[in-house]
């Protein structure tokens, strides 16, 4: 059975009277570790409906000296959220910051320039350098008169006061995969949905460095805390509320009071972490050393549509923050194995075709430097360690750090699964009782053997049935 049309994120097939109600929730717990907002019971909950925050630093000497990571702006603010129908939890996003920066590098420039540099505070467009060098450059960015010093543009700029700050926003669809494809219609359901979110904690030191700010170069020499909070006066839910004609809204109602009730398939994420560890004995100084490294994923039973992995190192990057994925000197290669059968005749090796893997989980193109996602166009490969000896990004400087901090920064990798891209039970690879099989091989250099943490968000399918007013979801 198809969704309604009211229900789907698409336009409808004929021209349809409907009105929109915009409410302001104020969250009923609100702390710097966690806020829930309880929605009301009325209409279809809109997916562009929004959540509203802002961050500061919690030493007053911080003020206009932070900045959101730039690949991930105010998506870095989220640990985890959730989607829940009374007690029951309909959709999960863990570790999402990391998640809205692997999706972020398929949006178009346009979008990411002249939308979520205001909405979410990023600042990952890159331009052709001033000095005419065939280099690259930070857009949207405050340049001094040298033309290679930059800082953060006023409207952006992370303040002390919570009054007179930057407000961000969050979309209800880039929360949750769920909501790209289906919407809610909260007037047929009888218990209370609810949105929690799980803030980041960033304290003072370098391990909690760029959970949620960034700050200048030089700020903690000078003696500057690096703390961050969440402005709580500023967290709001901006919903929209959405009602269509009579006829429409009781086609719906039919559906949910049938004795089959209306099934609503959506997708889910399920994120696993694991570490690889460096070589025992370190590389010699122009050698490579292969290491063999396999992982399960625990999935078996799942429909799987696709599986992202980020691969980056224990220490936060100076611009980017705790959000980024560290592509290897040496190219790595890798393959799965599913269901006793390997995905690829032989293993993925070449930067391109990585990249093209990636980009099929999102039907479009990457749309970043390839000096940021591998360090392909940037090492020598007559030494078998392929030593870093030329630069794309240039050597201009982002509030005092170098902008070629984003070389090699953006190598997420990917496979899709799926077999249609319509939202439909079915469409993944059914895993069978034995787990999924990401099977690697890296080569260390001297200059390339630290410990990793790994992480894998596996989009599986989910299905809620709602049948006159209560709510049974898929495990």
């Amino acid at each position: 059975m198809s969704l309604p049309d009211v229900l789907n994120v698409k336009p409808l097939n004929a021209i349809e009277t409907m009105s929109i109600s915009t409410n302001q929730l104020d969250p009923i717990v609100n702390t710097q570790s966690l806020c829930r907002f309880v929605l009301e019971r009325k209409g279809i909950l809109d997916v562009g409906s929004v959540i509203t925050m802002s961050v500061h630093p919690t030493d007053p000497t911080g003020d206009k000296k932070c900045f959101l990571p730039i690949k991930t702006g105010c998506h870095a603010l989220v640990k985890k959220a959730l989607l829940k129908i009374g007690t029951r939890v309909l959709a999960t996003s863990d570790l999402y910051g990391t998640h809205q920066t692997i999706r972020r590098a398929f949006k178009t420039n346009e979008e990411k320039s002249q939308k979520d540099f205001v909405k979410n505070g990023c600042h990952d467009v890159f331009e052709p350098d001033n000095q005419g060098t065939g280099k690259y450059q930070m857009k949207d960015v405050i340049y001094a008169a040298d033309q290679t010093t930059a800082t953060i543009d006023p409207s952006v700029q992370i303040t002390v006061s919570e009054t007179e700050c930057p407000v961000f926003s969050i979309r209800l669809s880039e929360l949750f995969p769920m909501m790209r494809n289906v919407q809610l219609p909260l007037y047929l359901i009888n218990e209370p949905v609810s949105i929690e979110l799980t803030w980041n904690t960033q304290v003072d030191g370098a391990g909690s460095l760029g959970k949620m700010l960034c700050f200048q170069q030089g700020f903690t020499g000078g003696g500057g805390t690096t703390g961050a909070k969440i402005g709580l006066n500023n967290v709001r839910f901006l919903a929209d509320y959405l009602t269509y004609e009579d006829e429409r809204m009781s086609q719906t109602a039919k559906l949910v009071n049938s004795q089959q009730g209306l099934v609503m398939p959506y997708e889910d994420m399920i994120v696993t972490n694991t570490n690889i560890p460096a070589l025992a004995t370190p590389p010699g100084a122009t050698t490579a050393v292969r290491q063999a490294v396999a992982r399960d994923l625990g999935l078996s039973g799942r429909n799987v549509r696709q599986i992202l992995v980020s691969d980056r190192v224990g220490t936060s990057n100076v611009i980017m923050g705790q959000y980024n994925s560290q592509a290897y000197d040496v190219a790595d290669s890798y393959n799965w194995r599913i269901n006793d059968r390997t995905v690829y005749s032989r293993e993925v090796e070449l930067e391109a075709r990585k990249a093209n893997q990636l980009a099929q989980c999102f039907a479009t193109n990457i749309n970043c430097l390839n000096a940021e996602y591998s360090n392909d166009a940037l090492t020598n490969k007559q030494s078998p360690d392929h030593p870093k000896n030329n630069n794309v990004v240039s050597a201009s400087t982002f509030e005092g750090h170098a902008m070629t901090a984003v070389q090699g920064q953006m190598h997420f990798e990917g496979v899709d699964l799926r077999t249609s891209t319509a939202n439909v039970p079915g469409s993944g690879i059914a895993v069978g009782q034995k787990p999924v099989e990401h099977l690697r091989t890296i080569s260390r250099t001297a200059a390339d053997n630290d410990d990793r943490v790994i992480t894998y968000f596996s989009t599986v399918e989910r299905a809620m049935v709602l049948r006159n007013g209560l709510v049974s979801v898929s495990a």
